[in-house]
């Protein structure tokens, strides 16, 4: 039998851009499908109540449709560990509530998986906050991400392509039993990469697919635009074993989020982890003699109240 997907959205306070969502999730040419909301009581009680009335009516006239409120805004990944635990399908696809799915997503996926699989995924487009596809920056994300040098099909070595952040979340397939057990971490807002590290380290498959199977919408108001928070998830990658292969890829990822992970321990007054961090191995020798990595050591090296103030107020003044 064809197994039942279930496609996750978690919103928040963007009732337009959740309509196009859902619009998209509901146009899968693939049958067997539920659609689940899990929304974050916005700051604005209008807006609550709007998505909370539109997502009811919908789901009387689309018996496919599931929609749940939290009690308070639970952060992020904590809104998408209450839609992996309320997910019936046998795989799960999360869809941003300002992103979209094209007709074919989960049926071309769906039709790669084999009884092993646990993460199927393909490219996507990118598109800006007027839902305009930008061709020639999508393709570039395909670079950057090196998913132009992923073979289609069984996917060699998934660990190194994890690390690689080659895996969008925003196009994939994940075995919804193995999220259930390893789930989302609280503590961070960049949670798909550490999740296909993690389960790039299990008895599974990967399987590609290089169509374009999805949108991701770049806007002001995304979780990326208005910051990332590596302070906690930095510390937790690098204790991660890795093989002697892998290990280039995991040195360059982490290598990227670092200096983020220092600066935003100096800013909540953190400053014997920013100091461990900053004297760690994985911390870029050519960020060291920066105008940042310079102030960084000094911050970490004196007294802490004083440290920690003076990284604040500069920082202040450099926004």
């Amino acid at each position: 039998m064809a197994p039942l997907v279930t496609i996750a959205i978690p919103t928040y306070n963007r009732p337009n851009y959740l309509k196009e969502a859902v619009a998209s999730a509901l146009a899968q040419t693939y049958p067997q499908i539920e659609i689940l909301i899990s929304q974050n009581p916005s700051a604005d009680p209008e807006v609550t109540t709007a998505i909370s009335k539109w997502c009811e009516n919908l789901g009387r006239q689309h018996p496919q449709v599931r929609y749940q409120q939290n009690r308070s805004n639970l952060g992020l990944a904590a809104n998408w560990n209450a839609l992996v635990d309320a997910a019936q399908g046998e795989y799960l696809a999360f869809l941003g509530d300002d992103d979209r799915l094209l007709p074919q997503f989960v049926e071309i996926l769906v039709n790669s998986i084999q009884s092993d699989t646990l993460v199927a995924f393909a490219n996507h487009y990118i598109i800006n906050a007027l839902g305009d596809r930008l061709e020639a920056e999508s393709y570039q994300y395909t670079q950057r991400y090196h998913r132009d040098r992923i073979t289609p099909g069984l996917v060699a070595h998934p660990p190194a392509w994890a690390w690689q952040n080659s895996i969008p979340i925003a196009a994939s397939l994940i075995r919804t039993k193995d999220v259930q057990r390893l789930r989302f971490r609280k503590d961070s807002n960049t949670i798909d990469t550490e999740l296909f590290v993690r389960l790039a380290q299990e008895k599974g498959s990967f399987i590609f697919s290089p169509n374009y199977l999805s949108e991701f919408r770049i806007h002001e108001q995304s979780s990326s635009a208005l910051g990332l928070r590596h302070e906690s998830l930095v510390p937790y990658l690098i204790a991660l074993p890795v093989s002697p292969e892998v290990e280039p890829y995991k040195r360059e990822f982490i290598s990227q989020k670092i200096v983020n992970a220092v600066s935003r321990c100096l800013l909540h007054g953190n400053r014997e982890q920013a100091n461990k961090l900053l004297h760690s191995e994985y911390y870029p020798a050519t960020a060291r003699n920066t105008p940042l990595g310079l102030l960084q050591n000094l911050c970490t090296t004196i007294p802490k109240p004083f440290g920690c103030n003076l990284y604040r107020l500069l920082h202040r003044a450099n926004r």
